[in-house]
């Protein structure tokens, strides 16, 4: 059975700020489901999201968010 995160996991295994996995997750960036008001993630999606992606950390001239991740 796949392992399920909270938000907070997520931010800590990604060495992020909690505020970006929110907004990142909002904008479909990492995938996950809300259920109810809370977020949950899908370990296996976050790594596989940290093996494929690689953008650069913060804010681009139009206003959107991109996320640094990489394999290491």
């Amino acid at each position: 059975m796949e392992e399920i995160m909270t938000p907070s996991e997520v931010a800590a295994l990604l060495k992020i700020h909690l505020k970006t996995v929110y907004k990142l997750a909002e904008k479909g960036v990492i995938p996950g489901n809300r259920i109810g008001r809370s977020w949950r993630f899908s370990r296996g999606d976050v790594l596989e999201l940290v093996s494929t992606k690689s953008m650069s950390l913060g804010d681009s001239a139009d206003g959107e968010m991109k996320i640094a991740v990489n394999g290491k």
